[in-house]
């Protein structure tokens, strides 16, 4: 049993945990460094576009939640 537990964790366990801690310094370095850089080479008219995408994907995200509690 123990050996299957060594195993497990030897095979399964680390190669997950590695591939996760890869992932999050990939989107911590996306986030802190090549986003700023295109965000600022990006020109104003697109940066308003990009904002107000956002702000009404949010707004039907939210519009969709409250007409889903209403019918509940």
């Amino acid at each position: 049993m123990t050996r299957m537990i060594r195993r497990f964790h030897r095979e399964i366990i680390r190669p997950t945990g590695r591939t996760v801690m890869l992932g999050v310094r990939l989107n911590q370095l996306i986030w802190t460094k090549y986003f700023d850089m295109a965000w600022e080479a990006t020109p104003l008219h697109e940066k308003l576009t990009w904002i107000w995408f956002l702000a009404n994907t949010i707004g039907i995200l939210t519009l969709i939640q409250i007409l889903a509690a209403k019918a509940f």
